[in-house]
């Protein structure tokens, strides 16, 4: 750094505070202040200045408006010399520490502290700094691991962490040990598992019916979904219980509460078997050959994704927005579009466009490369070797019913899981064909090559159609309106094409 006079500096100084040190006799904002301008004075340094940071914690400095001022103004040649009270006041973080020094160094600016007598126009300061920096680190270290050791035995004991975020059914105040139950609440959750248990009602189902009499969430979030229930069935608080490390299935325990309970241990544990015998039958949804919009089909009004929706037999596919049917409070209005009309705007939309290629910069072409897939085909191979495996043990299992070698029970029974075993390899095999375009059967890439998205997409067939908008496309903004009782008219919005 180089050599400057030490008096008529444009000083500036910095003063913070976190919240657990407003109280301590000297560490006030007031405090560090009036201190750090009678030493400036003492110098006879110009005060440019004064930045300050109350009740923030000196871990980072990303969320720090006084200090983010002070790095602006250093950098604007305003500042070229910092006066704080001790060094963590500044940062307790060593990599941000040397950050600032290096941007002291840079602008030609001096640092100095008040308590540790330090002044970075010095070799010997410089270093010092950086020292005392690596101790301020050091100790807001041992301070965390402190509070987690405190707030763990604090579980054990039976005392509940949560304040921000308590459970549905209790309250607890700030400074407060032991939570409360709401009363309120409390009947929603003894609903939620009557619900469940005594009327064999899915999640789904029970979030649904709060969603109609507007039951109130803990947070007042938006609506209830089927997650939401999940939570509060598996939740052991209402039995009692004390959880610990929920993110952590390493350092997760549970310990008896001290708090009153709102279930008997009966009905909380014959949710948890119901949930445990429940079969996870949501799968994420692949567009079929006549409903190749599905999945990239969103609402302008609502910004929700498109569902899709057969008429009798199969026919007539239609688009519904999932928050006309899902929770959403208010429902969206938006009405169910036709396939074939949303086929005809995507049509109008593209012809208005310039080339697929020239817009997003893909070469259609190198779908061809098969090398990076083969592992993927190898696997599709062997799952559709198993599956037709359990297709032929469905036909000997349906002989042994009819030739009356098994029971109708025992035929059900099997064939269920047959049935299990063959829609979990269906939907690998489907989600890793429309993951890749090498297989000959599915490759979009033939003789007649589609260069251009305008020109060729009318000559696509269903299937190619799908693997082209699953493999291009990311998002169709469509805005649906009423035209009379019957009829719906689409417009595309906007197409967010992959990059």
């Amino acid at each position: 750094m180089k050599n400057k006079e030490k008096t008529n500096l444009s000083t500036a100084i910095y003063v913070r505070v976190s919240t657990e040190e407003q109280a301590q006799e000297g560490f006030s904002i007031r405090g560090q202040t009036e201190k750090l301008k009678a030493y400036a004075m003492l110098k006879e340094w110009d005060i440019y200045n004064i930045y300050g940071d109350e009740g923030i914690s000196g871990k980072s400095i990303v969320e720090r408006p006084g200090i983010n001022r002070l790095i602006e103004d250093i950098k604007e040649g305003h500042v070229n010399n910092v006066l704080v009270f001790k060094v963590d006041r500044l940062t307790r973080s060593t990599k941000n520490l040397i950050e600032l020094v290096e941007l002291f160094e840079e602008h030609d600016c001096i640092f100095n502290s008040l308590t540790e007598s330090i002044d970075t126009d010095t070799p010997s300061g410089r270093m010092f700094l950086k020292i005392i920096g690596i101790f301020a680190e050091f100790e807001r270290e041992n301070l965390a691991s402190r509070l987690k050791l405190g707030f763990e035995r604090k579980a054990k004991e039976g005392y509940s962490l949560a304040s921000a975020r308590i459970s549905l059914g209790y309250n607890k105040k700030k400074g407060q040990k032991v939570q409360e139950v709401q009363l309120e609440e409390s009947r929603i959750v003894k609903e939620i598992f009557s619900m469940f248990v005594e009327d064999n009602f899915s999640m789904t189902k029970i979030a649904i019916i709060l969603n109609e009499r507007k039951a109130k969430t803990k947070y007042n979030a938006i609506y209830w979904t089927a997650k939401t229930i999940q939570r509060i069935l598996s939740n052991p608080t209402y039995i009692g219980k004390v959880r610990y490390a929920m993110n952590d299935r390493s350092r997760y325990f549970e310990s008896e509460g001290h708090h009153e309970k709102i279930l008997d241990d009966e009905i909380f544990y014959l949710a948890q078997q119901k949930m445990k015998r429940t079969k996870k039958s949501s799968r994420k949804k692949y567009p079929k050959e006549d409903n190749y919009f599905c999945g990239i089909l969103f609402c302008d009004l609502c910004g929700g994704k498109f569902t899709t929706q057969h008429g009798a037999k199969g026919k007539n596919v239609s688009y519904k927005c999932s928050n006309r049917i899902h929770y959403a409070e208010p429902p969206c209005e938006c009405p169910n579009i036709i396939h074939h009309k949303v086929e005809k705007v995507f049509t109008e939309y593209i012809e208005k466009i310039n080339d697929f290629v020239s817009i997003d910069n893909i070469d259609i072409e190198s779908t061809q490369d098969t090398s990076k897939h083969r592992d993927e085909l190898e696997y599709i191979a062997t799952c559709e070797k198993k599956l037709r495996s359990l297709q032929n043990g469905k036909k000997r299992v349906m002989e042994q019913y009819v030739n009356e070698e098994i029971t109708f029970e025992e035929y059900r029974e099997m064939l269920t899981i047959s049935n299990e075993k063959c829609a979990v390899l269906e939907n690998e095999i489907q989600k890793l064909t429309l993951e890749i375009s090498t297989d000959e059967e599915n490759r979009i890439s033939h003789d007649d090559v589609i260069l251009s998205l305008k020109e060729n997409w009318e000559y696509l067939s269903n299937k190619e159609k799908m693997i082209f908008l699953q493999r291009f496309i990311e998002k169709i903004v469509v805005k649906v309106e009423k035209v009379n009782a019957r009829v719906s008219m689409a417009t595309i919005k906007h197409i967010e094409f992959c990059h």
